[in-house]
């Protein structure tokens, strides 16, 4: 049985035995819930602070985000979503997911990344689980859009006209010529495409999907 399957099953015995015995309700110390299910899989509250404890959506944190959770949880939706309704056939090596372990425990350092299981009663195996996901999620994506997308030269003399010229000038900067910045224009161009590109597609999947969303169980936190 899965961590998520045991959590479910306590929560259920755990309410079971307080409506039996009269005792009051034992999640003292431990209280979760679900806060989305998406083709009959369950995204719960524990998922949602794992996913924002280990940094996982941490670009997308950046500046002011009103609603952490929530945005955490709407990309965890995405990511089960692809994966279930993609026609991909990709998989995960075991090297791969042991990378982005080494590379989080880079980042957090051993002592804080056991701190961080253990408040949330895992092992590296559960979060190993964790990562295994993300990875098929951006394997799919990279299949799926990173090669068919082509930047043309109108695009890239916008972007530099419109874009990176007046971000220079702002600095105080001088803006490099054209030739300089093509690389690097092409790139962020052919990024943001990417970007909307993929919003469109996952848009398009989720309104094939079953997903019900428990935005009160977010509240817990």
């Amino acid at each position: 049985m899965s961590f998520k399957n045991y959590q479910i099953a306590g929560f259920s015995l755990c309410l079971l035995l307080s409506l039996l015995l009269r005792v009051p309700f034992c999640f003292s110390e431990f209280v979760d819930c679900v806060a989305a299910v998406v083709n009959d899989q369950i995204i719960t509250l524990t998922d949602i602070r794992v996913l924002e404890a280990f940094g996982f959506y941490e670009k997308e944190m950046q500046g002011n985000v009103e609603n952490p959770l929530l945005l955490i949880l709407e990309r965890a939706i995405d990511q089960k979503v692809v994966i279930d309704l993609a026609q991909e056939k990709v998989s995960i090596e075991k090297e791969e997911v042991e990378a982005s372990l080494a590379s989080i425990m880079e980042k957090f350092g051993i002592d804080e990344i056991q701190r961080k299981l253990d408040e949330f009663g895992l092992d590296r195996s559960d979060l190993k689980g964790y990562l295994e996901e993300k990875l098929l999620y951006q394997k799919i994506i990279s299949l799926r859009f990173s090669q068919s997308v082509i930047v043309s030269l109108k695009e890239i003399e916008t972007y530099y006209t419109e874009v990176y010229v007046p971000s220079q000038e702002n600095l105080g900067l001088k803006p490099k010529p054209m030739v300089e910045v093509l690389d690097e224009i092409e790139s962020q161009v052919k990024g943001d495409k990417v970007k909307k590109q993929v919003a469109a597609w996952i848009e398009n999947l989720r309104r094939q999907a079953e997903i019900q969303v428990k935005d009160d169980c977010l509240k817990q936190k």
